[in-house]
Parts: structure tokens; C-alpha cells; sequence
């Protein structure tokens, strides 16, 4: 690579990195149930693929649309090779600013709530997890999930209710109306 196309390539990646970064972590963060360290790990990762990546990508690709499925998918990779499966997926799905409003007493309500919840969802297999989280956590379609775990819908239809059908059988609503 030439020197220009270098300097090129350098200031169009580190302009995604500021466009895209926190929004990468963050999903990173709720698809490792709030584990910073993991968080970090698979951001950095992502973001190697994008380095490796960025000279193939067309110009009139959505980067941001191919960093969340390259976000998913080294998630997933990460979560297949991790031997512990606890996450803490329903306090990294709020808002920090949101949290800062709620009173100590409802802070403290929505942390039990939440540990509760946590132990149901550790024993989902990585999967499944991925595929709720992407559809009920952050809006997605079947499709959308399908194409981001480069899996079949009806795979998808499967995990989703797999994972659905596992928490209602340990008491838990699963409310996916937004």
C-alpha cells in the first residue's frame, strides 16, 4: 500500500472508530450481561476486523450496519470459547442516564431483579442469548438477526423461541412488544 492510501486508510478507520466506537461497546457490553473486560476484548476485535477489512468495503456499505453483525458474530465466537456463561445482560441493558434517576431504593430493586434474572439467562446457551438480545433488546427483525448471525430465519424463529420458552419455564415474562 502506498503511502497516501496509507494516510487514507488511517484517517477513514479512525473516523469510523469515533463515529462507531461507543455504540460497539455498548452493544458489547449487553451481549456480555455488563463484563467490561469482555466488552473491551470483543470491541477491540471488532474493530481489528474493520481495520483488516476496510479497504474491501464498498464505498455505499453501511458501515455502521456491517459492524453490528460483525459485532454479533465475534460476540458469539467470544461467548462459544468462554467457559463461564454468567451474565449480567438486563443492568447493561439500561441506560446509565437512566439509571441516575431512579431512587436508591428502586436502584437497589432493579439490581435484585435483575440477579434473579441473570441466573435464568446464564444457563441460555450463547446462541440463543445473542438472538434475544438482538431482537428484544435492540429492536431487530428476524431477518436483521438471520443476516447478522449469518443463519437462516427460521434458525433464528428457532433460537428465539427456544430461549423464550426457557425463561417463561423458570417464571419469567417475555414481552417483546415495543
Amino acid at each position: 500500500m502506498a503511502e497516501g492510501d496509507r494516510r487514507a486508510h488511517a484517517a477513514t478507520f479512525e473516523a469510523c472508530y469515533e463515529q462507531h466506537r461507543q455504540r460497539v461497546y455498548r452493544l458489547c457490553l449487553r451481549y456480555s450481561g455488563g463484563k467490561r473486560g469482555f466488552a473491551e476484548d470483543v470491541t477491540h476485535d471488532v474493530f481489528l476486523k474493520l481495520w483488516e477489512h476496510l479497504p474491501r468495503l464498498s464505498t455505499h456499505e453501511d458501515i455502521g450496519a456491517w459492524l453490528y453483525r460483525v459485532t454479533a458474530n465475534v460476540a458469539v465466537s467470544a461467548i462459544r470459547r468462554e467457559k463461564s456463561l454468567l451474565r449480567r445482560m438486563l443492568g447493561a441493558a439500561r441506560e446509565p442516564e437512566r439509571q441516575a434517576d431512579l431512587s436508591a431504593e428502586a436502584q437497589l430493586a432493579e439490581h435484585e431483579q435483575a440477579r434473579a434474572a441473570l441466573a435464568v439467562l446464564s444457563t441460555l446457551p450463547g446462541q440463543q442469548r445473542i438472538a434475544l438480545c438482538m431482537k428484544l433488546l435492540d429492536g431487530k427483525s428476524q431477518r436483521e438477526v438471520a443476516e447478522a448471525l449469518s443463519v437462516s430465519e427460521g434458525y433464528v424463529s428457532k433460537l428465539i423461541a427456544r430461549a423464550e420458552a426457557h425463561l417463561r419455564a423458570h417464571g419469567w415474562e417475555v414481552d417483546d412488544a415495543k
